[in-house]
């Protein structure tokens, strides 16, 4: 099956938040290689799949209600650049703050490279940690 990488970034956005929503992170399977790479990684993130996962685990353990709303996705290839507005209740310990039950939100910029697929391949990212970590400290 050929998809095309817009296509695929929404479904790995949508995947993503069906494993924060369930804690279900074995659903990011069937969108990532396992092989991934992030080159933006969480620091002592393990390599591939694993690690990925690990880190979306995590943040189920964090936050509650999480949304990614897709601003915009521009593809060239089969990389695709996103902005995403993510939306959710913080639950649980990060970033050092420990639940706050605040309403947070933040922008995830994005460039994703995709398999012919539809796994994800690459990521390179940048999220608004300061903002972020405005709104935990509730400034």
């Amino acid at each position: 099956m050929t998809l095309p990488p817009k296509d695929a970034a929404r479904r790995f956005y949508a995947r993503l938040e069906e494993a924060l929503r369930t804690g279900d992170v074995d659903v990011l399977d069937e969108v990532t290689a396992l092989d991934a790479v992030d080159h933006q990684p969480d620091p002592g993130m393990k390599p591939g799949r694993a690690g990925i996962k690990e880190a979306f685990a995590g943040m189920c353990l964090a936050f509650s209600d999480v949304r990614f709303v897709v601003e915009d996705l521009v593809a060239e290839g089969d990389k695709v650049a996103c902005r995403i507005t993510t939306r959710a209740t913080h639950r649980g310990p990060f970033l050092g703050f420990p639940a706050t039950g605040r309403v947070v939100s933040y922008c995830v910029l994005d460039i994703l490279r995709f398999s012919s697929e539809g796994q994800l391949l690459e990521r390179w990212g940048l999220v608004e940690e300061g903002v972020l970590r405005q709104q935990l400290a509730g400034q």
